[in-house]
């Protein structure tokens, strides 16, 4: 009997423990408050990818970057950053694709 309190007692402190890392914003859930959030901005992108791989995390947050087309096909590339505490996104314009690309051409 002995035996199974313990085993009881460790499973309950492991949830108890557990629970604050499960109530902050997972990676899937940040990508998709950036995609809320960019879908906002006026002009309103037609396509948005957000790359997951190369997310930065930490404790407080986590910052994705961005591609999106707008209407007019150009791309400009975004920066996204989630609070994972308040489930907020913030997006910055880091620079339009097109300007880097003929730039590196050159």
């Amino acid at each position: 009997m002995t035996r199974l309190s313990s085993l009881i007692i460790l499973s309950a402190t492991a949830i108890a423990l557990s629970s604050p890392a499960l109530a902050k914003t997972s990676i899937q859930k940040g990508e998709n408050l950036c995609k809320s959030e960019i879908a906002k901005l006026e002009p309103a992108p037609t396509s948005v990818r957000v790359d997951k791989e190369g997310a930065k995390a930490s404790n407080a947050t986590f910052v994705f970057d961005v591609k999106a087309r707008n209407a007019d096909n150009a791309s400009v590339k975004l920066t996204c950053t989630v609070d994972r505490e308040t489930d907020t996104a913030t997006v910055a314009l880091l620079s339009p694709l097109a300007d880097q690309q003929q730039q590196a051409a050159q």
